[in-house]
């Protein structure tokens, strides 16, 4: 066993039998305790260096590492050992991780590398900072229909990204493999389960040998049917009729109550348990958790398609509450006047008017100032007739305040007036010279 040490980050090897004691380090000789496990803190698989547990599955226990080489954070998960020592099954998991690895898509958690360090088996993956929708519907019981709907797109896509670019399927679609990031951001996690297009498990009645989760599990998956995409797409129905309802779609005390019901039971509306889910959501529910794969979806960007035009309707059927305190109509009709001067004219009157400035009533523009329009308070029919008045072909300027422009006849009088004078003085004076 390997495990680095806390004084100077050194790499220190020891034999199992010292878990727990504490050693001296060969690098800076300091006093260092050693895990008390080959998975606990400081303690080094391979490339990684654990910190802590995140979580424990049904395959394997994911702990949060450290990647040396690159020297950035991962999820490392663990195989338990009933998988560990199945040859045949270490053979199709390194397979299908490094088909997973292949993935490099916005709504799919990275995998990295998968390997083998003594008998330990392990792969890392993309550390995500957030919660998984389990612990997020764990406090809430159920989630907001449209953040649900959302989270089903971006699930969806990256089901159809995997399955287009390399055929495989996720075969374990729930609330625990759906990690939501502190951005909101839905991505997909845990491929240990995955298969390839035309793999299948063996059909068995035992229940324990049923790999996958009861409540979430499609039909085809429990009789040994060889499953596509369609599969996925009906777990992925049975995750968004929990995380909007809070309820699982199929209940029963064993797991094989479950799975019985997954294949001859009707499914219960959702707006059974929660009245505010609208009739279309119940239809996309049902479509998706069909018996038969042929009645689903056929593939994800159908199903999307669907979903966005959901969201589009229930987002448009939205309506905001009417205040209390509405805008009050300008009036058309001759003789009328507006309740307040200061209310703008409602978006929904037919009036073409646009809103006027208050002038004050009865007095004249100033010298050089356009005269002001009349107040809002006046009719909008007087306004128009005094309008059509005017002489054709004349300008409001010309007609107003022409003094402006030509002068006060007295000033200009008096002007010519002093010139003529002025002249004749000087016709004086050079006489007597």
């Amino acid at each position: 066993m390997r495990f680095q040490c806390i004084h100077c980050h050194g790499l220190v090897a020891i034999d199992d039998t010292e878990l727990g004691s504490h050693v001296g380090c060969g690098h800076c000789d300091q006093v260092v305790k050693v895990p008390d496990s080959k998975f606990s803190p400081q303690a080094v698989i391979d490339d990684y260096v654990i910190e802590k547990m995140l979580g424990r599955g049904g395959m394997g226990i994911v702990y949060k590492a450290l990647q040396m080489s690159l020297d950035r954070p991962v999820a490392l998960k663990i195989l338990m050992t009933q998988y560990a020592s199945n040859n045949d099954f270490i053979i199709d998991f390194v397979r299908e991780a490094r088909a997973a690895a292949r993935l490099n898509h916005p709504y799919i958690v990275q995998a990295y590398a998968v390997g083998q360090d003594d008998s330990t088996y392990f792969l890392a993956m993309e550390f995500v900072e957030g919660q998984t929708l389990k612990q997020i519907m764990d406090i809430d019981r159920s989630i907001p229909l449209e953040d649900a709907l959302n989270i089903t797109i971006q699930v969806a896509e990256a089901l159809g990204f995997g399955w287009q670019e390399q055929k495989l399927i996720h075969r374990d679609i729930k609330p625990d493999n759906i990690m939501i990031t502190e951005e909101g951001v839905a991505k997909l996690m845990d491929l240990g389960l995955s298969r390839f297009a035309g793999d299948k498990l063996a059909s068995t009645e035992d229940e324990d040998e049923v790999m996958g989760t009861p409540q979430y599990i499609c039909p085809e998956q429990l009789i040994g049917m060889p499953m596509d995409v369609r599969g996925d797409l009906y777990s992925l129905g049975a995750t968004l009729y929990h995380a909007i309802t809070g309820e699982f779609p199929f209940q029963g005390d064993t797991a094989a109550d479950i799975a019985k019901k997954h294949l001859k039971e009707k499914l219960l509306p959702a707006s059974k348990i929660n009245p505010s889910i609208p009739p279309t959501v119940c239809k996309l529910i049902d479509k998706m958790m069909a018996k038969h794969p042929d009645d689903r979806h056929p593939n994800t960007a159908v199903l999307v398609k669907e979903i966005k035009t959901i969201i589009a309707n229930l987002t448009s059927s939205k309506r905001t509450p009417k205040s209390k305190s509405q805008p009050i109509k300008i009036r058309t009709g001759k003789g009328a006047k507006s309740k307040s001067s200061t209310n703008p004219p409602s978006t929904s009157s037919k009036s073409t008017a646009r809103p006027v400035k208050n002038a004050n009533k009865g007095t004249g523009p100033k010298r050089g100032e356009r005269r002001r329009r009349p107040s809002s308070n006046r009719n909008i029919d007087e306004l128009e007739e005094k309008g059509s008045r005017r002489r054709p072909g004349k300008k409001k300027d010309q007609v107003e305040g022409k003094y402006d422009k030509k002068g006060n006849p007295a000033i200009m009088y008096g002007s010519i007036a002093m010139l003529v004078l002025f002249v004749i003085a000087a016709i004086v004076v050079v006489a007597k010279q």
